[in-house]
């Protein structure tokens, strides 16, 4: 089975995306509001299959957390999800020394949610 984490500082985000993922058979989907408790759990290699991380978040963004993560699973595969219209290309620009593939807007639709994530774990 699959293990997800699920990381946003909407609590509303993080029901429905849980939700829809175990709707679709990823039984095992974690999900937190504040990315600094993310960091007092996540103490080993592999904990996760994904994690799902929003960009824009108060205390720590996505990007500074998903560094953090890195530091401790260096094979963390990650898809960003933001609300905001920052095009992909854009992202790469900023942020060079990521090696991400995998980014959503919000209001996803489950079956974009489901190819994303299904996509990003099948990603070696």
């Amino acid at each position: 089975m699959k293990k997800i984490l699920i990381i946003d500082d909407e609590p509303d985000i993080t029901f429905v995306l849980k939700k829809a993922l175990q709707e679709n058979g990823f039984a095992f989907v974690d999900t937190f509001n504040d990315p600094m408790d993310v960091i007092s759990i996540y103490k080993q290699q592999g904990m996760y299959d994904l994690l799902i991380i929003d960009i824009v978040m108060p205390k720590m963004d996505g990007f500074e957390l998903y560094e953090k993560i890195k530091k401790i699973d260096d094979g963390a595969k990650v898809c960003f999800i933001t609300a905001y219209d920052i095009y992909f290309e854009a992202l790469r620009e900023i942020f060079p020394g990521f090696k991400v593939d995998c980014f959503m807007k919000k209001r996803i639709q489950n079956e974009q949610l489901l190819r994303k994530v299904t996509s990003a774990i099948k990603m070696s």
